[in-house]
């Protein structure tokens, strides 16, 4: 699944200095990179542009960033995801990574499966969060027959990854199970 999106995303990222000044300043691209740079002597025009472009560069970052709420309990999390997940005919896993708090860093699909099956392994399952720092992770997935109730087989997934987490101090918070219109915590239900 894409990250949240906002402040984290950075698409102009790789772009050449050029580019930049091509998309900032349409009509005088070239004409403001060389004033600023002081290849060229700036008119008081491009001066005034430049300095209305800093500033606004200014103020944006300044704003603090807005961080989602933390998931206070697995209902929060039935309501975040149920319509994404609700009308995909196969299951969907997806690890949600969270930060000290708990707020979603990002979200990532570890496997799309089978009508009543997915293909799960704790390499897969970690990697993003090796890789992003997470402190903590969600499970989720859904059931495309609509009953949440756990098979003998999530709730050995469930296991085994709360033990790889637990080796790897990325604790796993919760494994949600997603139905039509209920959903299961395996923490909230005392299967933690």
């Amino acid at each position: 699944m894409p990250g949240i999106a906002g402040r984290d995303t950075r698409p102009l990222e790789g772009a050449e200095e050029t580019e930049l000044f091509r998309r900032a300043f349409p009509d005088d691209a070239e004409g403001m990179r060389l004033a600023v740079s002081g290849g060229e002597p700036a008119d008081e025009g491009r001066l005034h542009r430049w300095e209305a472009v800093l500033e606004l560069a200014r103020r944006t970052l300044a704003v603090p960033r807005r961080r989602p709420e933390p998931f206070r309990s697995a209902g929060d999390v039935f309501e975040r995801y149920r319509f994404l997940l609700s009308d995909s005919p196969v299951e969907v896993f997806v690890v949600v990574l969270l930060d000290v708090k708990h707020r979603t860093l990002r979200e990532e699909r570890v496997s799309a499966g089978i009508l009543d099956g997915s293909l799960i392994h704790p390499r897969e399952v970690f990697a993003a969060a090796v890789r992003e720092r997470a402190a903590a992770v969600l499970l989720l997935h859904n059931h495309p027959s609509g009953d949440p109730a756990p098979s003998g087989q999530d709730r050995e997934v469930t296991r085994r990854l709360r033990s790889a987490g637990g080796i790897l101090g990325i604790p796993v918070v919760d494994h949600v199970i997603l139905g039509d219109a209920a959903f299961f915590s395996f923490r909230e239900e005392g299967d933690w």
